[in-house]
């Protein structure tokens, strides 16, 4: 008996010193780290890798899904209805906001041409239900596009270390390879399209030695290095037997905010 108690009192202990915190304590902690040198730097390549692969990707209606509402990573793209989701009624969003549980989404299925999830796995205590999430709102053969720390690299080694004399929200997210990323994302009929990795560079938080070594951005990608700090994946929503077709937005009796609008005309030229 005495050794149970031990034994459960050891992983509370373990999970508040080492598990993944909630999103109110993470997402202002991930919103200030973003602004300095070297999260403005990891966070410019983000978006400069998001964006070769927004032009390409089109529809009605995207739908990102954040660390930080207040970050738009999508701006690359040609789809003019975009919405962010907010965990919290009174974060600031640079989208129109949908205020819900990311888990447990308010959208009809098969609604959402585009979902661009960054950095929330890393954050979230379910991250499969977040993924079985995004697979519904998709429509057939819609996209997702998913940003992570990647833990095979520099930044993912620090992180390692700092966890043990640090409890920062930055060095405690979760540990998500992209082997078994993709693993979970074939489960759930999300078939890989493009990965890559970006931001080579050293964490170093010296602005003048970012700059000094961008030079390794410029090989990394052409060599396609594995040690990135980050990975970007693209899948698209696999349905045998399924075409995809326009989707039908109606108004709920209560209307979702930044969700009333009716489904934008694709433009001619695409």
């Amino acid at each position: 008996m005495a050794s149970s108690k031990q034994l459960h009192r050891f992983r509370a202990w373990r999970r508040r010193r080492f598990g993944v915190p909630g999103l109110q304590r993470s997402s202002p902690e991930l919103s200030a780290w973003f602004q300095t040198p070297l999260g403005s730097a990891v966070l410019g390549e983000e978006k400069r890798c998001l964006d070769e692969q927004l032009e390409d990707l089109f529809g009605y209606h995207l739908l990102q899904m954040g660390i930080d509402p207040s970050i738009d990573v999508s701006g690359g793209s040609r789809i003019t209805h975009r919405v962010t989701v907010a965990h919290q009624a009174h974060q600031q969003a640079v989208l129109s906001p949908l205020v819900a549980d990311h888990r447990q989404l308010p959208l009809p299925p098969e609604s959402v041409d585009l979902v661009v999830i960054h950095h929330l796995l890393d954050y979230s205590q379910a991250p499969h239900q977040l993924l079985r999430e995004a697979q519904r709102v998709l429509i057939p053969r819609g996209h997702l596009i998913i940003v992570g720390f990647n833990p095979a690299s520099v930044f993912g080694l620090v992180r390692w270390v700092a966890r043990w004399f640090s409890d920062r929200a930055l060095w405690r997210h979760q540990a998500l390879r992209l082997g078994r990323l993709l693993d979970w994302l074939q489960l759930l009929d999300l078939e890989p399209d493009q990965v890559r990795g970006g931001f080579f560079r050293p964490p170093v938080t010296s602005p003048g030695s970012l700059r000094r070594l961008h030079w390794l951005e410029r090989w990394g990608k052409k060599l396609r290095w594995p040690s990135g700090a980050f990975y970007l994946v693209v899948a698209c929503k696999e349905v045998g037997g399924t075409v995809p077709v326009k989707p039908q937005w109606q108004a709920p009796e209560k209307p979702v905010p930044g969700f009333g609008a009716s489904p934008l005309r694709r433009n001619k030229k695409q």
